[in-house]
């Protein structure tokens, strides 16, 4: 009997060696694995950066537009103007600019908005006056810190219900809002 609660004993020893031995194993290959994640987290995806500076010099006409020429620069940009510059879109990648607070954009010949501009979570003017615009995009209404927004002489523009609804909120916290009057109510 003391020999077989011996072996037991030294069954559950070499278990427990062996428990142990694993457990150090999987613990160096999580690290490892830790390792490789930071350097491939390390390095920085701006190729979106390169063509955002890229498209903004072969598509920018107006030469008193300013806009950074660094990506250091654009990623930090809280105001930018791209008015009179008939431009027709924008890129998604514009939209990666997340410090935006002023957009200018008025007095182009743009089509439509990316639903991409609910990624502009700090917009607090938004000037999209005299473009050819048919509809904004449904998720502009995840733009909560409007504080100024034009979407006046967009001769062709419709919103939906949703998009109203969000314009007459907006409006009754303050936001100033330019509009065809002649077009939409928004609560006067």
């Amino acid at each position: 009997m003391k020999y077989d609660s011996k072996v037991m004993e030294l069954k559950m020893k070499n278990s427990l060696v062996i428990t142990n031995t694993d457990a150090k194993l999987t613990l160096k290959k999580v690290k490892r694995l830790m390792a490789i994640t930071n350097k491939i987290l390390e390095k920085k995806d701006d190729g979106w950066l390169d063509f955002l500076l890229d498209w903004l010099d072969k598509n920018i006409i107006q030469k008193r537009t300013n806009y950074p020429r660094k990506k250091d620069d654009l990623v930090q940009i809280k105001y930018i103007s791209l008015r009179w510059n008939r431009l027709k879109q924008l890129p998604i990648e514009f939209f990666n600019l997340r410090k935006i607070e002023t957009l200018e954009l008025n007095n182009n010949v743009l089509e439509s908005i990316p639903d991409e501009i609910c990624n502009l979570k700090n917009l607090k003017n938004l000037n999209l006056n005299i473009n050819n615009l048919n509809m904004l995009p449904h998720s502009i209404v995840k733009l909560k810190k409007l504080e100024m927004i034009n979407i006046k002489n967009n001769k062709r523009l419709s919103l939906n219900k949703e998009q109203i609804r969000w314009l007459t909120e907006l409006k009754q916290k303050g936001c100033q809002i330019t509009y065809d009057k002649y077009k939409f109510n928004l609560g006067e």
